[in-house]
């Protein structure tokens, strides 16, 4: 049974703008969003991060769409606490979507190279599987990934871009 808990990466998607976007190709995947602080400052608002550039971790699999912050309650994990906590950034531990994804790479691992070199079936990508989700304001954002990870705060959407077209030329 999964088990939704709390995982903090620094902020949060603004409650108010709509202005996700998703960047991935074939070895990365970055989130982009419009952040807030986590917390209220001194003048009693939550600070304006600008975009906050999001990196997964040795991303294996995404999904991005439908549910909006309006239809969370269809979303399939509701029922195990998605609307209850206080963050928009979450993991699933005991996610029966990390199970799949890696019962996937375990095949192909053993039908490609295990039976001929013996070579152990397990994920190429660094750490541990792990799901994660970022709710945003009109989309929902899954991950199946290493960790997540604010890697720039950019002033404007070209900028966040630009760092990360310059980050995937790295790799």
């Amino acid at each position: 049974m999964p088990t939704i808990r709390e995982y903090d990466i620094g902020c949060e998607p603004s409650p108010s703008v709509p202005a996700e976007t998703l960047i991935q190709d074939g070895s990365s995947a970055f989130l982009l969003f419009f952040a807030v602080s986590k917390n209220k400052d001194e003048s009693g608002y939550l600070r304006d991060l600008r975009v906050a550039v999001v990196e997964c971790k040795d991303c294996l699999a995404t999904k991005f769409g439908y549910p909006n912050d309006e239809g969370l309650p269809e979303h399939p994990l509701y029922a195990f606490g998605l609307g209850e906590l206080q963050t928009r950034t979450v993991e699933v531990v005991g996610s029966p979507w990390v199970d799949e994804v890696a019962s996937w790479i375990k095949a192909s691992v053993n039908r490609i190279w295990g039976e001929r070199r013996g070579i152990p079936a397990e994920p190429s990508k660094g750490g541990d599987p792990r799901h994660f989700m970022v709710l945003l304001k009109e989309r929902t954002f899954e991950c199946v990934a290493s960790g997540l990870e604010v890697v720039q705060y950019a002033e404007t959407f070209d900028d966040a871009i630009r760092h990360v077209i310059d980050r995937q030329r790295e790799h």
